[in-house]
């Protein structure tokens, strides 16, 4: 149900006890991703579906890429290093599949940044990648490029845009990205 249609369900007394990522559902990383729905369910690793047409989570397996291109998807982006994927070449994998493969490689803490961020909002400007999967290793890298790009692309308060990081998959990378977020004001 989309955010406005929710608020107006709502009774004052209700507001009080929903939870922050609820307020925080104003956010869309990009205006491409309004005209979708909720993006096809693949059950890889930690699979969250936190906006239209996006579905994030850890590393997928050969055949949950070959059930994502099944329902649909058009686009894979991996956060991994390369040196974290050795037992199968999932670039070759997607694009066998007639898919998208995007690689942004985020490891460490000078890897969450805006930068990697903004690569990773880019693709979702387009359309035609949609749907589109985000992963790395467990989503929490997924979740705190969503968190920062909230913060400092979208003045998102930092409480809403923590919200957001763990709404895409974003666990023990918060007091990293709180930290940042801190470092900034």
């Amino acid at each position: 149900m989309p955010f406005k249609k929710v608020i107006q369900n709502l009774t004052f007394a209700s507001l009080a006890t929903l939870p922050l990522s609820v307020f925080a559902g104003e956010y869309l990383p990009a205006q491409a991703s309004s005209s979708f729905e909720q993006a096809p369910e693949v059950s890889i690793y930690k699979a969250k579906q936190p906006f239209p047409g996006v579905l994030t989570g850890g590393q997928p397996t050969q055949s949950e890429l070959e059930q994502a291109k099944k329902l649909g998807y058009k686009t894979i982006i991996n956060l991994r290093m390369p040196n974290e994927m050795t037992e199968w070449n999932e670039a070759s994998k997607v694009q066998s599949l007639d898919m998208k493969y995007v690689s942004i490689p985020v490891s460490s803490r000078d890897s969450i940044n805006s930068i990697n961020s903004d690569k990773m909002i880019s693709i979702l400007q387009n359309k035609s990648n949609y749907p589109v999967m985000i992963h790395c290793g467990s989503g929490n890298r997924v979740g705190a490029l969503f968190s920062v790009d909230a913060f400092f692309q979208k003045s998102l308060s930092q409480e809403d845009a923590l919200a957001i990081g763990r709404q895409a998959g974003m666990t023990k990378l918060e007091p990293l990205v709180t930290s940042i977020f801190n470092q900034a004001n």
